[in-house]
């Protein structure tokens, strides 16, 4: 199939769109909680993220992993035309600029599948009692999910650069909070994620183009950071990373022979105002509190 690559103007115009939250900072703190525990509390406080071991198990993630390639497959006939996005059913999905060598199927060439949280079991994990119990702890008792992605990180696939997620959020309050559920195993190898403890407690950072050749569209990178204390994340399947949208993050590389997966929602207290237009990603979806009712 042949390929188009993204051209510099446009990842120009992105970054400039991020990095008009430039500056931004986030000081709140968990100061009372009902449901975490001493060290949770300290954890994101302190560094910017919890941990949860063995969150759900293996059963649980092949299905959702299997549940994305049925989606991934229902939107895009095997034999259409290259396109950097395809819509359907509600869900988009973005295609790696750096996919495998050789390709067996669509899903070999997908990077991310957005907006699924809207049913079945991507919705079931949203409403999970732990997890919405945690989340009232650090936002309050009215919780929206407003963005879900799967991530595709296929053999050969770059990682993303340094970045904070609150940059692509132009929202009125913070902080949101991100779930990283690894569906699969997450090594140094296969390209897990890598935080830098403790920068949530930082203001946002410029964010520059990615300048690699071929990267993925809304690729941006921090630069003007010692990233020497970075963290990898290396999880094993059905782990939960909990994190501040303020924590600067990356992922490794994939130069493994397999495929590395992760469900990865975002949450924040109902009512925020996304400014004047939402991005198409963005689904908002009350799990707890007032918008239940609403």
């Amino acid at each position: 199939m042949d390929r188009k690559d993204i051209d510099q103007e446009s990842k120009k115009e992105f970054s400039s769109k991020v990095n008009e939250q430039a500056g931004r900072t986030s000081k709140r703190e968990v100061l009372q909680t009902k449901h975490m525990t001493i060290d949770e509390k300290n954890s994101w406080n302190d560094f910017g993220y919890i941990l949860i071991p063995n969150f759900v198990d293996e059963k649980f993630c092949d299905a959702m992993n299997k549940e994305v390639t049925n989606i991934i497959k229902s939107i895009i006939p095997e034999e259409s035309a290259f396109s950097h996005a395809y819509a359907g059913d509600g869900h988009i999905a973005i295609r790696e600029m750096k996919p495998t060598e050789d390709p067996k199927s669509i899903e070999d060439e997908i990077s991310k599948l957005f907006r699924i949280h809207s049913r079945g079991i991507f919705n079931e994990f949203i409403n999970n009692q732990v997890l919405c119990d945690i989340l009232e702890d650090i936002l309050g008792p009215n919780v929206d999910c407003f963005l879900s992605q799967f991530i595709f990180k296929n053999p050969g696939a770059w990682g993303q650069p340094w970045h904070q997620d609150s940059s692509y959020f132009p929202f009125d309050r913070e902080p949101q909070v991100g779930a990283w559920l690894a569906t699969s195993e997450a090594t140094l190898e296969n390209g897990c994620l890598v935080i830098l403890p403790g920068s949530h407690k930082e203001h946002l950072h410029e964010h520059l183009p990615d300048d690699r050749e071929g990267s993925n569209y809304g690729y941006t990178e921090i630069k003007d950071h010692d990233f020497s204390k970075e963290v990898p994340m290396t999880l094993n399947t059905g782990d939960l990373l909990l994190f501040h949208s303020f924590l600067m993050h990356k992922s490794y590389d994939n130069n493994s022979q397999a495929r590395r997966t992760a469900m990865v929602y975002h949450f924040a207290e109902t009512g925020t105002d996304f400014g004047p237009v939402d991005s198409p990603t963005n689904e908002w979806i009350s799990v707890r509190g007032k918008g239940l009712n609403a």
